[in-house]
């Protein structure tokens, strides 16, 4: 997932760029061809990116244990530029690029915010799958042991 950089105007231009989940090193779980959204913005010194990614995921339900599919999408935004920020020291989606670097690839990033993106629980949401808002309570039968101790409870209750 490259974007060349050589040559492009300043403003905003838009990308469809796609690979396979395999070829990002995904897992099992994520399969098919990943989609990647991308605006990039050109300024003087810097692009500022933002990326729309999506893949189909196959996974287990945790309530129910059945196989589903399900859309895993993810957002985010960088920052690339020529020049070091110092303000921009610790931020995580800020790189700074090398003056004869002409292509840019969001493959890592892309891999990283997709598999963090799979939710912790998985959960098909399908009407079988469902709990009822409601239980119905059984008919509780008193053990016979117990009779005894619920007579005297009750007379204690009287005192």
């Amino acid at each position: 997932m490259k974007i060349n950089i050589s040559n492009l105007s300043e403003g905003t231009h838009t990308y469809q760029l796609s690979t396979s989940a395999e070829k990002l090193g995904l897992g099992s779980n994520l399969i098919g061809e990943v989609g990647a959204h991308v605006t990039l913005e050109k300024s003087i010194n810097q692009f500022f990116l933002n990326v729309h990614a999506s893949v189909k995921g196959v996974f287990v339900c945790d309530r129910c244990v059945r196989d589903y599919e399900e859309t895993v999408s993810a957002e985010f935004t960088s920052v690339y530029s020529w020049d070091q920020d110092e303000t921009m020291d610790e931020k995580d989606d800020y790189y700074v690029l090398s003056q004869d670097q002409n292509i840019i690839d969001i493959s890592d990033s892309v891999k990283e915010y997709v598999t963090l993106a799979v939710p912790l629980k998985l959960l098909c949401n399908t009407p079988e799958c469902e709990i009822p808002l409601h239980v119905e309570k059984e008919e509780q039968t008193i053990d016979p042991r117990w009779e005894k101790l619920k007579v005297l409870k009750q007379s204690k209750g009287h005192l």
